[in-house]
């Protein structure tokens, strides 16, 4: 028994050596990780300019040997490690292509395995960034921190607006990174109580190192020749499949709707300040007139309106698709979207969180998955820990408690989607305006 117990004994020192221990003993190996995701992914093309390259895997890792991790074959000093993901940094030259090699034995688990696999991706670099050098920098910091930390959020009450922001700092001291706006009110800007043009509240959120997101409500007349909008299914016959006809009502609508507004988002371009732009929102739901007819004609107005953007110079814009979960028929393309988005409310169990999580990730594994929109879900500590690691998470406002920040009732901490217990738990676990880097 004696000799039993002794043995168990070495057994366990032999573990906590092989872990304490920096440089891992060559003898233990096995292929026991596995790449989960690599960005940029393999043939990929990129805009020039600084560029993150990330290995994700399905555990966590420590680098074994720094000289078996390679650029073009030479090696880096900008290497490093999060949790399950292994970053580099690279100054990416237009024209140029490069090639990131993980050798055999170059990285490890904490307990000593050495991976027996070789890990690589090769990207070229473009003549001409399709993306300003200050979206190409959002990102980079989007894919740098996605899957270590999550990036918090807030929605404008309504339109046009950080009061949402505002309570969340008046609640817990610390201002959410990202503030979503909506340009609902398109039609009806400018006026005395929504004029667009006015930026400052954008400019003051983005030069306080705040991401800005845009979405866009396109409400449109419920018939021919009413002054009437709505963005409502049930209340329009706004046909969107007419759009593609010229001559018709709605094609006349559309193209002045996305002239319009265009000249409106070329106020930010113009100030340097790039828009996680999340257009058509939630169309296989069929709530909104864009997803009322069929998938072909949602996805031939996204393109349409990607390359009316294109063609006005709004590269800005980081283009956000929102999937309503099983609506792969919906999905405009690769090379119209940028990051997947998800709206999720009412359910605060975190397994429902997590599966809705992992059902994107593993249809569209070589983009960032973010929670676009969300209100009564589990906390960001357990969706987290559970394995919901979205890119960020955006709650949505509660009308009557932040409309008017001089009422009484911005005072209270309780709210309709997300309350003062929900967000102190949020900004504990999240990345939060105060720890944003410049990103100008």
């Amino acid at each position: 028994m004696k000799n039993y117990i002794k043995y168990i004994l070495f057994i366990i020192s032999i573990f906590f050596i092989s872990c304490k221990d920096d440089k891992a003993d060559s003898s233990i190996t096995g292929h026991i990780m596995s790449l989960n995701t690599v960005s940029p992914s393999d043939g990929s093309v990129v805009d020039p300019g600084y560029t993150f390259v990330a290995f994700t895997f399905d555990t966590e890792i420590w680098i074994s040997d720094k000289s078996l991790i390679t650029i073009n074959g030479e090696n880096t000093p900008y290497v490093s490690v999060s949790a399950n993901k292994l970053i580099m940094n690279i100054e990416a030259e237009a024209g140029e292509t490069y090639t990131v090699v993980v050798k055999k034995g170059g990285i490890r688990t904490p307990a000593g395995m050495i991976s027996e696999k070789e890990f690589r991706t090769s990207f070229t670099v473009s003549e001409k960034a399709e993306k300003s050098r200050e979206a190409i920098n959002v990102m980079n910091f989007l894919a740098e921190n996605y899957g270590v930390k999550p990036i918090s959020g807030t929605m404008a009450n309504v339109s046009w607006n950080i009061n949402e922001a505002n309570w969340v700092f008046r609640h817990t001291g610390k201002y959410p990174a990202m503030n979503c706006f909506d340009y609902i009110h398109l039609q009806h800007s400018p006026a005395d109580w929504i004029d667009y043009s006015n930026t400052t509240v954008v400019e003051d959120w983005w030069n306080n190192n705040g991401l800005v997101s845009a979405m866009w409500h396109w409400n449109v007349p419920a018939f021919e020749g009413s002054s009437d909008y709505t963005a409502s299914t049930s209340m329009t016959s706004f046909d969107i499949s007419k759009i593609f006809t010229e001559g018709t009502f709605e094609h006349r609508t559309a193209i002045a709707d996305m002239e319009k507004i265009s000249g409106y988002l070329k106020l930010l371009k113009d100030k340097k300040i790039p828009v996680i732009w999340r257009p058509l929102h939630e169309a296989a739901g069929g709530w909104f007139w864009w997803g009322a007819k069929d998938a072909e004609s949602y996805k031939s107005l996204w393109r349409m309106m990607y390359d009316v953007f294109s063609e006005n110079g709004l590269d800005n814009l980081i283009w956000v698709w929102t999937s309503e979960g099983n609506d792969d028929d919906w999905y405009p393309g690769d090379s119209y979207v940028d990051i997947i988005g998800r709206d999720l409310y009412n359910n605060n169990t975190a397994s429902y969180v997590v599966e809705e999580y992992e059902n994107l990730r593993n249809k569209y594994p070589e983009k960032l998955i973010s929670l676009s929109e969300c209100g009564g879900v589990a906390g960001v500590s357990t969706m987290w820990s559970e394995g919901a690691k979205w890119s960020w998470y955006c709650v949505w406002y509660d009308y009557d408690r932040t409309v008017d920040m001089t009422d009484s009732a911005f005072e209270n901490e309780s709210h309709v989607f997300a309350d003062k217990s929900w967000w102190l738990d949020a900004v504990e676990y999240s990345i939060t305006r105060d720890n944003m880097p410049s990103l100008k």
